[in-house]
């Protein structure tokens, strides 16, 4: 084979590799989905791909795993929220979206299940996404492993600003859209509307509007808003499948490295990636969420949801057996369109 030919190659597994570690592993989720940072290191490896002898990485994952993807509300760098002459700032973060991915790397399998942010444990007055207030994620993985009853291996997080940033550096996603909203861009503080539609192709700030939109929907808006969230998810992955990586993947490695916070080791997941490429006919993507019913506390009139462990054992179950878990809890459906539908931001 010519030099130039193997050196193309490289070149492609080398993109292929960073476009899936950042996707499939980092989605966004939303801040989200999806997302790296401590790319260093690995952004040196994709680079040393490009040379003959080395790999991208020496080991691949060989069990089912966990990761948990976090979507801070933090709106910094936003116009909604910008910095203060005063020295002012957003007091403390939340976790808007709290997404826990199973990879299975036997069965090419992809689970995403969101835990809803307004989950009170037993024993707890604070909400899961209240978690998020220390700065530290690992508090996150910790109060969601509870829940779940499953280790979880690392965490990914990111922003509302990262967020568009990585759809954009994807070239957008593609994707069916069930009711047509209307939301503030963080980023501009400008509306932006999103039209009800099959296979509607969005960029950053039209995915970030829908992925926050929930005003419109019924009672059960916020689990509306993350069946959005997870479809932007699966989204993400199929895009990079379906592409095999043939978009800039140092503008997305870019796009990541702002505003994201990680202790995944992504070193080891580059060759895992690859695989899930070269079998991309294989890969099974599942998605579901947990106990989503909800109640008004009555000292403060806070939303809440009890957590039910009996459902989240059966729901963790179906997702530990690699089934699906819409099979344990049916996510809600969406109320019909109408010509005046509209929606604004989410709110905790």
């Amino acid at each position: 084979m010519p030099d130039a030919e193997v050196k193309e190659n490289r070149r492609k597994r080398a993109n292929i590799a960073a476009a899936l570690s950042v996707t499939f592993i980092a989605l966004f989720a939303f801040a989200f989905i999806g997302v790296v940072v401590m790319l260093n290191d690995y952004a040196d490896r994709l680079q040393a791909e490009r040379n003959p002898g080395i790999a991208v990485g020496e080991t691949a994952p060989e069990e089912p795993f966990y990761l948990l993807l976090i979507g801070s509300d933090s709106r910094k760098g936003t116009a909604i929220y910008p910095s203060k002459s005063d020295g002012a700032t957003q007091s403390s973060e939340y976790a808007d979206v709290i997404t826990l991915m199973r990879i299975d790397p036997r069965e090419y399998k992809v689970t995403l299940v969101t835990v809803p942010r307004d989950t009170v444990l037993d024993g707890k007055t604070e909400k899961v996404n209240e978690a998020l207030a220390s700065g530290d994620p690992q508090q996150v993985v910790t109060e969601v492993g509870k829940l779940a009853g499953v280790h979880i291996d690392g965490y990914i997080m990111t922003t509302f600003i990262s967020f568009e940033n990585l759809i954009n550096a994807l070239g957008g996603i593609t994707m069916d859209v069930p009711k047509t909203v209307k939301v503030v861009d963080p980023a501009t503080g400008k509306n932006v509307t999103v039209k009800q539609g099959k296979n509607q192709h969005l960029n950053g700030s039209q995915a970030l509007a829908l992925a926050r939109a929930s005003a419109d929907y019924d009672a059960n808006r916020e689990a509306l808003r993350q069946v959005n969230v997870r479809s932007i998810e699966r989204a993400m992955i199929e895009k990079v499948l379906s592409t095999g990586g043939d978009f800039d993947v140092g503008h997305v490695l870019a796009a990541l490295e702002s505003d994201t916070k990680s202790n995944a080791d992504f070193s080891s997941l580059g060759l895992l990636m690859l695989q899930f490429v070269e079998h991309a006919d294989d890969v099974v993507i599942y998605d579901g969420t947990g106990t989503y019913r909800g109640s008004r506390r009555d000292d403060d009139n806070a939303w809440i949801i009890t957590e039910d462990e009996r459902a989240w054992e059966e729901l963790m179950n179906v997702v530990n057996a690699g089934e699906d878990p819409a099979s344990a809890i049916k996510p809600p459906a969406f109320p019909k369109e109408t010509s005046s539908s509209s929606s604004s931001s989410s709110g905790k």
